[in-house]
């Protein structure tokens, strides 16, 4: 039976706020917010845990079916909300009629892993969200996010990655956690100075790219553990490119040389 809300102080509406609005809320509640009929399909396809869902009058069709699909195979509970209270409880300007708290939980990565990006202080929301859902689609066995970097889990950083969340294994780490990970494996900085390209790297072998912040780029940590420097050939007179669309063309030439080593 679905549940009535119509007051904005209710206990769920509450929860819905605190985890949109801080990162130390979601680690101690050990939830997340996720919005919009795409996303929560995504994570009912892989069955992740879902505490509860909200949806208002303007629901698609599609959502309404998502939402008995969920009561019914997942058990998850459900209320209906007024639109006034979605636009309050929402991150976005025009919410989609639907959201879901869902559980804080990291998948387990490869005992080992062969290809690892490191996002090192990025903390532009939209760059982390593009970075996840860049690295998912290539394959990457984890992401390792360090400290000074934005919570993976925040709600700009959950609707960039598209779904990523709920197929790749995205662990906040410290740099005393990271080093075991990456003993055994070259870690490649980009970096826009370094002699050696993209082109001339060995990326067939276990690896891991570090890509560093907008701003400053990689830590001194960051900077202290890589074993290679590779840059991005560029022509034009740009001095660097946007974090997320660096990571894009690593990643990419890691799958090019992979596949086309499998072709070989």
């Amino acid at each position: 039976m679905t549940e009535w809300i119509t007051s904005s102080s209710n206990n769920k509406l509450k929860l819905v706020r605190s985890l949109q609005a801080r990162s130390r809320n979601r680690q101690s509640e050990g939830a997340f917010v996720a919005e919009g009929v795409r996303l929560l399909e995504e994570a009912s396809s892989v069955k992740w845990p879902i505490a509860f869902i909200l949806y208002d009058e303007t629901l698609s069709d599609r959502g309404l079916k998502l939402v008995n699909d969920l009561q019914d195979q997942q058990g998850v509970e459900a209320a209906q909300i007024t639109p006034e209270l979605m636009s309050d409880i929402s991150d976005t300007e025009s919410p989609q009629g639907i959201l879901g708290v869902l559980t804080l939980q990291a998948l387990a990565q490869p005992s080992i892993p062969t290809f690892i990006v490191i996002a090192d202080q990025i903390r532009d929301p939209g760059n982390m969200g593009t970075l996840l859902r860049t690295a998912e689609a290539a394959g990457a066995d984890a992401v390792l996010t360090t400290p000074g970097t934005v919570d993976a889990y925040s709600p700009k950083v959950i609707r960039a990655g598209m779904g990523a969340h709920f197929h790749l294994p995205i662990l906040s780490s410290s740099w005393d956690e990271i080093e075991p990970i990456v003993k055994d494996m070259a870690v490649f900085l980009a970096d826009v100075e370094a002699d050696n390209t993209i082109w001339q790297a060995d990326l067939r072998q276990p690896c891991a790219l570090l890509i560093g912040g907008e701003a400053f780029g990689a830590s001194p940590k960051g900077e202290a553990i890589a074993t290679h420097r590779i840059s991005i050939p560029m022509r034009g007179r740009v001095e660097s490119l946007n974090a997320a669309i660096a990571a894009g063309i690593l990643i990419a030439e890691v799958l090019r040389q992979r596949t086309q080593l499998k072709e070989e």
